[in-house]
């Protein structure tokens, strides 16, 4: 078994007009990636446990059309050999032609012996409210959701919370308007979390949907598990 961990992604050339929409497959498994635009570089904590040597392939979402399916960009074949590889995902056919990115990865060795990692969130700042007076916050992580601080513009509030987990889970921010059954509460923004050990401050900004324009930084540490 060996495990892939996606290190960052680099935007040579993007497919479409305003922003590129990506995610990436590999053994089975889809994963969304940041939106991009050319010049832009992101980092990534994606990881993925496989055996044997699966294709690691890039796609543009072009959304939930009948009429259009979602544009193809380039593929590689991923060994369980250890290595850091910078990967070439260029267009040469197809509705995304002209999409060109970098994706930095590294393959390293899994342990037989499952392991465990802690996140720690530390502090939280408003850059910018989603709602006129306060925002009431919270964020979903490893199946577990847990309140935050409310905030206004400007503030920095600390925080202590900690979640024990395995792999890569996601963790989100929402904005919560109450339980209304007219208004479903309104998500921000997400990161993935891998297990390796990292202080990282995390940008949280809703680029669509109700909570425009809230925008969070989460400082965070990932320490090593019991």
């Amino acid at each position: 078994m060996a495990i892939l961990k996606l290190i960052s992604i680099t935007c040579i050339q993007q497919a479409e007009t305003f922003t590129d929409e990506l995610y990436v497959t590999f053994n089975g498994t889809k994963r969304s990636l940041p939106n991009m635009t050319q010049g832009q570089t992101k980092f990534l904590g994606d990881e993925f446990l496989f055996q044997g040597s699966p294709q690691l392939s890039l796609f543009e979402n072009d959304g939930n059309h009948w009429y259009d399916r979602d544009d193809f960009i380039d593929k590689h074949v991923i060994t369980e050999s250890t290595a850091d590889v910078a990967l070439d995902f260029e267009a040469t056919s197809g509705n995304a032609i002209g999409a060109h990115y970098v994706l930095n990865v590294s393959v390293t060795a899994d342990s037989e012996t499952p392991r465990m990692a802690i996140l720690r969130l530390r502090s939280i700042t408003c850059l910018r409210q989603a709602e006129t007076f306060t925002d009431e916050l919270y964020v979903t992580f490893n199946g577990t959701k847990r309140s935050l601080p409310n905030m206004t513009q400007g503030q920095t509030k600390s925080l202590g919370d900690e979640f024990l987990f395995q792999g890569s889970p996601e963790l989100s921010l929402f904005e919560n308007d109450g339980d209304h059954w007219y208004d479903r509460d309104d998500f921000i923004a997400k990161h993935t979390i891998s297990r390796s050990p990292a202080d990282l401050a995390l940008d949280f900004k809703a680029t669509s949907g109700n909570a425009v324009p809230a925008h969070y930084e989460l400082n965070v540490s990932v320490l090593p598990g019991p």
